[in-house]
């Protein structure tokens, strides 16, 4: 038997699976999630979340996985190899159509613009779309635009330069990861959606420069915006990522760099949602992560 309240989450162990995952708990759901081990599963299982081992290249653990759930919350790994990126997806879909889920949410992570482009990282999200659609399972497709929380990368911020690879004076609207898990259970709670793309973004948009001003006015010392050359953000996560995502990421922000203007802005969210979800604005989530020890007057120097 389905429990109407039984909801699988993929990533639930990670930031933005985690963030919504949380979420929906609290509002009294039964989460399920997929672990690697059993270790984390146990971790899991603290926080009120169930766990099947499994991955999404194990067809047999994901099938397991949707038994007795009615809704899918879909998040993919960060993972450049595109043909094991398609294996998953396909084996995480038809596990969903198989076992006749009523409504699957996909976060793509990521803005994917209706026209084709070169990028590796947005073509290999529009298979995952299009994959979706023609599952015939009912769908709502999240996509944010980029996350506030890249900010707290290592060298970011640092002697009093934010440095990131946009435009100086483009104005992009930020968006955090936990504003991005209220869109999610939103999407849950509303299967009328179906057949939907929901454009995610914070409440405003910032150039790179007002980005800086905002960050000085909170850690209360001057902050200067520097667009970050694509190629040198490449090689500084590449010790981090592997030289495989990093080119995968380095990619997609050639992409946003040379399109920025063409990305969602606040006001592509439907007002009715937006007075839902009002959003968290830059000068909030910094104040946050300065008070959760995520960013500090010292990591600003010294990094």
């Amino acid at each position: 038997m389905t429990d109407k309240n039984n909801i699988l989450v993929y990533g639930a162990a990670g930031v933005q699976g985690g963030a919504a995952a949380r979420k929906l708990v609290t509002e009294g759901y039964t989460i399920r999630t997929i672990a690697r081990s059993k270790e984390k599963a146990d971790q899991l299982i603290e926080q009120g979340i169930s766990a099947v081992i499994g991955n999404l290249a194990d067809p047999a653990g994901l099938a397991e996985a949707h038994k007795g759930v009615n809704k899918v919350l879909l998040l993919m790994p960060v993972d450049f190899d595109l043909h094991q990126v398609r294996l998953y997806f396909q084996n995480a879909v038809d596990a969903a159509k198989e076992a006749n889920i009523e409504l699957l949410v996909v976060n793509t992570s990521v803005y994917v613009p209706e026209q084709v482009t070169n990028t590796a990282a947005l073509e290999i999200k529009r298979e995952l779309i299009d994959y979706v659609k023609q599952s015939g399972i009912p769908f709502i497709i999240l996509q944010p635009t980029l996350y506030m929380e890249n900010f707290i990368i290592p060298g970011i911020l640092n002697n009093g330069t934010l440095a990131y690879p946009v435009p100086a004076e483009e104005a992009i609207a930020w968006v955090s990861v936990e504003d991005t898990a209220d869109f999610a259970v939103y999407a849950l709670n509303h299967p009328e959606l179906a057949g939907q793309t929901l454009q995610v973004t914070g409440p405003e948009a910032l150039t790179g420069n007002q980005l800086a001003e905002l960050f000085s006015q909170s850690l209360k010392q001057e902050i200067q915006f520097f667009s970050l050359p694509v190629e040198t953000f490449e090689a500084a996560i590449s010790p981090m990522l592997g030289k495989e995502t990093a080119s995968g990421l380095a990619g997609l922000y050639h992409w946003v760099t040379a399109n920025t203007a063409s990305m969602p802005q606040s006001n592509h969210v439907d007002s009715k949602l937006r007075s839902v979800i009002p959003g968290t604005s830059l000068t909030t989530w910094v104040n946050q992560a300065i008070q959760q020890g995520l960013i500090s007057t010292g990591d600003v120097i010294n990094r």
